[in-house]
């Protein structure tokens, strides 16, 4: 039987593309292109960010991987030691000369970006060259990372202007800001995507008025089991007994009430104690209230120093103080 080696060497070419093909269908990665000056260095980082408190949190502990740009700009990074449910992660560069552990934030140089990966993910990123340099990209099979990166641009634009705007226009600028970032909380279909806009929408420092919102947020989520949404709810005002608030407030009237009775005993001893001053006493505590000092005194009294500071000392023992302080600060 006749072998057609030519059919064979095809067969086995076509296998070899099939297998070849089907093994990078499979791989994990994230990969892409930065047009950077010649002021970066060509290393770039993945950082792990395990909860938004971290975001701007930068050790070389929280770096997972590093590799390098090629000449075009090119990087990849095999993600497969990435962990299975997706978590948010953190690419950047940095300045020649730099540590590895270098966050720039803000301004022209800001030095990276945030994207949400798991082991499966096959990321592709792309930039246009700007400043910053991660300002204008592109996400190709991550949606969650492309509502991230558009939640920085809102913030971005934002910064820009405030810096030519007025008081007035800030704080429209700042309920702008506030109406998007929980328009895109409320309605994302991607709980990290939510829970972004959340913490750049400064849930911090608008628990009371948006009470209600947030109340909302953490009902819809609630089946979330992850760091990041227990960190959350951690800040979230705690629900607290009626009973118990009634208590706190009763201990900080007796408190207050105890407090006010010693001050006010302190005062009347000390008034008591001040007819109990001698003569010379009493006309060194009157000079002590006047700011002079102890050399002063001695040179208006005409004694020794040792003299106003054995007399001084008698005051302080007698009025039941230890400083200058609070003879001028004595109510008589």
């Amino acid at each position: 039987m006749k072998i057609n080696y030519i059919n064979v060497l095809l067969l086995l070419l076509g296998l070899n593309i099939s297998i070849s093909y089907g093994q990078e269908q499979n791989k994990s990665f994230i990969s892409g292109n930065l047009i950077l000056d010649d002021s970066w260095d060509s290393e770039i980082f993945l950082s792990y960010i395990p909860t938004y408190d971290n975001m701007y949190l930068m050790s070389n502990d929280m770096i997972v991987a590093k590799t390098r740009l090629d000449n075009n700009g090119n990087f990849e990074f095999d993600t497969d030691f990435l962990l299975p449910k997706k978590n948010l992660y953190r690419l950047h560069i940095i300045k020649k000369g730099d540590s590895p552990a270098s966050l720039i934030i803000g301004g022209k140089n800001e030095n990276h970006l945030f994207l949400i990966a798991n082991q499966l993910s096959q990321i592709k990123i792309s930039s246009n060259f700007s400043f910053p340099p991660f300002k204008n990209v592109s996400f190709k099979n991550s949606p969650e990372s492309t509502s991230i990166q558009h939640i920085r641009n809102i913030i971005f634009k934002a910064d820009s202007s405030f810096s030519e705007s007025g008081m007035a226009k800030r704080m429209m600028i700042e309920k702008k800001i506030e109406k998007d970032l929980f328009k895109i909380a409320e309605s994302s279909d991607y709980f990290l995507v939510s829970l972004y806009a959340i913490y750049e929408g400064k849930f911090e420092s608008n628990n009371a008025s948006n009470a209600f919102f947030y109340k909302s947020f953490i009902a819809k989520w609630k089946n979330e089991e992850n760091d990041y949404f227990k960190s959350l709810r951690r800040q979230m005002p705690q629900k607290t007994h009626g009973n118990l608030n009634l208590l706190m407030i009763i201990i900080g009237v007796i408190g207050l009430s105890g407090t006010l009775y010693l001050f006010r005993k302190k005062i009347f001893n000390q008034k008591r104690t001040l007819n109990e001053l001698s003569f010379q006493e009493r006309k060194i505590f009157e000079l002590l209230r006047q700011g002079l000092t102890n050399q002063e005194i001695s040179s208006q009294c005409s004694i020794s120093i040792n003299t106003v500071k054995s007399h001084v000392s008698s005051v302080y023992s007698k009025l039941d103080i230890k400083s200058r302080k609070e003879i001028l600060n004595l109510e008589l």
